[in-house]
C-alpha cells in the first residue's frame, strides 16, 4: 500500500509540474485539485476526438479512451460529494483519479507522436 501511495504521489507532482511548466497556477486545495481534474477529462476528451480525426487513433480505441473518461468524470463526481463526510479518503480517490487522467494524457501522447 505504501508503494501505491509512493507512486500515486509521484504521478500527482508530474501532473503539478506539467501546470507550472504551462504557467498555470499549481492547484494546491482539494477544490483547486479537482476542478483541474475535471478540467482534464475535457481536454482528454477534446484530444482524443483530434487524434480521432487525425486518425491517429482508431474509432474503437477512441471509444475506449473516451469510455475511461466518463468513468473518470464519475469518480470526480463521487469524489467531490464524499469530501464533507470523509475528506481523507476522499483526498485518496481524489489522488487515484488523478492517477487514471495523467495515464490517459501520457498515452494520448504517444498516439500524438506516432508518424
Amino acid at each position: 500500500m505504501r508503494l501505491h501511495a509512493k507512486r500515486s504521489s509521484f504521478l500527482l507532482l508530474i501532473l503539478l509540474q506539467g501546470c507550472a511548466l504551462l504557467g498555470l497556477p499549481t492547484p494546491s486545495t482539494f477544490n483547486e485539485r479537482l476542478a483541474a481534474g475535471y478540467s482534464t477529462v475535457t481536454a482528454i476528451r477534446q484530444e482524443t476526438l483530434s487524434l480521432l480525426n487525425a486518425k491517429r487513433i482508431s474509432a474503437d480505441d477512441a471509444q475506449n479512451v473516451q469510455s475511461q473518461a466518463d468513468n473518470a468524470r464519475a469518480a470526480l463526481d463521487v469524489v467531490g460529494l464524499s469530501f464533507l463526510k470523509d475528506p481523507v479518503m476522499a483526498d485518496t480517490k481524489l489522488t487515484a483519479t488523478i492517477t487514471i487522467l495523467t495515464a490517459l494524457q501520457a498515452y494520448l501522447a504517444t498516439r500524438r507522436s506516432t508518424q
